[in-house]
């Protein structure tokens, strides 16, 4: 083969068995969202211990880490650029100040990501660069912090990653909103209640329901294997301290056998222990 179709091809074949590998990984992990009701695990906020929350270096850690989902929090510009942010304004965690809603995205990379309180050199990133890191590669939670759907539709139409999505909202309206236009997306509906499972059911026929520890009992896992729902529940928090206090894997696996089914967690690297 002449030396110059060499150089061409093989950067080439690389790229594509790269692109294959990655669809192979999130379609496994697809596989047993859809068809098997093994543990799953979320890094909130992508892998947030040792990095700044939703920044492309903690969602690329937590890639590497084995997780099966990672969350994002999804809002919108004042000039309709969708940014992973979680609070309503940066001041928490970024060099900056003000309300995301009222800032442009040109002031926003002018800031710097903050960890433990320290800038670093990452910069809010926006939905885009966050999904061309996961595509094929992983499941993304979105998490709705803005109504505005059409903004965030536009992104993952053009991303073309629907399939790796799924998205949460406790505003069942905004959700809503996704499912009307996006009829095969995974929708992710918060309860408050056991009884609300039913009504989440009958609205979304969602594959998963997001539920409280104040109503993690019997009766709720009964009425999800009713109707034949994984349980995501969160160990943010309380759960999470006793972990990371005493990592404990029989308590930890006892609480999991009450039921949930996904864990959404600040420590990822306990949790994928017990996979």
């Amino acid at each position: 083969m002449h030396l110059i179709a060499k150089r061409i091809l093989v950067p080439f074949l690389l790229f594509f068995l790269f692109i294959q590998l990655g669809q192979a990984q999130v379609d496994e992990i697809k596989d047993k969202f859809l068809n098997s009701y093994d543990l799953m695990v979320i890094a909130h906020r992508a892998a947030n211990q040792n990095f700044p929350e939703n920044s492309i270096v903690a969602i690329e850690e937590a890639i590497r880490m084995g997780v099966d989902i990672i969350e994002l929090d999804i809002r919108v510009t004042a000039d309709g650029v969708v940014v992973l942010m979680h609070d309503q304004t940066v001041d928490r965690t970024t060099t900056g100040t003000g309300d995301v809603e009222t800032l442009d995205y040109s002031y926003l990379q002018t800031l710097r990501l903050l960890h433990k309180g320290e800038p670093t050199n990452e910069k809010i990133p926006t939905l885009e660069e966050a999904l061309k890191v996961t595509k094929g590669r992983i499941m993304v939670d979105m998490d709705m912090k803005t109504d505005k759907v059409e903004e965030v539709l536009e992104v993952v139409n053009a991303m073309d990653v629907v399939d790796e999505l799924l998205f949460f909202d406790s505003d069942w309206d905004v959700l809503a909103a996704f499912q009307l236009r996006l009829p095969d997306a995974f929708i992710m509906p918060r309860t408050y209640k056991a009884r609300e499972i039913k009504k989440a059911v009958k609205k979304f026929n969602p594959r998963v329901v997001h539920i409280d520890p104040s109503f993690y009992t019997p009766k709720t896992v009964a009425i999800a294997k009713k109707y034949g729902v994984r349980l995501w529940i969160n160990a943010l928090g309380d759960t999470d301290r006793k972990m990371l206090a005493n990592p404990d894997q029989k308590w930890a696996r006892e609480w999991l056998n009450k039921g949930a089914t996904m864990v959404q967690t600040d420590v990822p690297s306990f949790w994928t222990q017990l996979k």
